[in-house]
């Protein structure tokens, strides 16, 4: 598989106040962990775009500003009570910069090359392919004219 974009899956049960933080205007700087993505693959400057799970749809886009590195959330206070101490631990993360977007779920599921990468994609981090990238972009053009 040819390596291009990352999908980034944000549940907001761990993580309520996102919408609070990613915002249109600005870029925000958001830790997600990697899971078991190769530390030498990811690198600054690789394309993002963040899924909500729970039927969000696309949630943000952006770019990674760092490579993997292995700590503990920085932005544990912001996650659920449940979560924070599982937050707290130390694991491979990468830093994003990213901003608010909207395109539905139903949107997404219109379009063959994604229309299922809400249920393949079960992993925090996922690579995507060039077309899948550019199908993604081109919604998040359309839903921001």
């Amino acid at each position: 598989m040819i390596k291009y974009a990352f999908l980034l899956r944000l549940n907001p049960t761990r993580w309520p106040t996102w919408a609070r933080q990613v915002v249109s205007h600005l870029h925000a700087k958001v830790w997600f962990k990697t899971g078991r993505r190769r530390t030498d693959d990811i690198h600054p400057g690789i394309p993002v775009v963040v899924l909500g799970t729970n039927g969000l749809g696309l949630v943000a886009c952006g770019e990674t500003l760092t490579g993997i590195e292995f700590l503990p959330d920085p932005d544990w206070r912001d996650v659920a009570p449940e979560f924070q101490q599982e937050c707290r631990e130390p694991e491979n993360r990468v830093c994003v910069k990213i901003k608010r977007v909207s395109v539905s779920l139903g949107d997404l599921q219109k379009h063959p090359l994604i229309a299922n990468l809400h249920r393949k994609a079960r992993e925090t981090t996922t690579w995507l392919k060039s077309e899948q990238y550019q199908t993604l972009m081109s919604l998040i053009q359309r839903h921001s004219a």
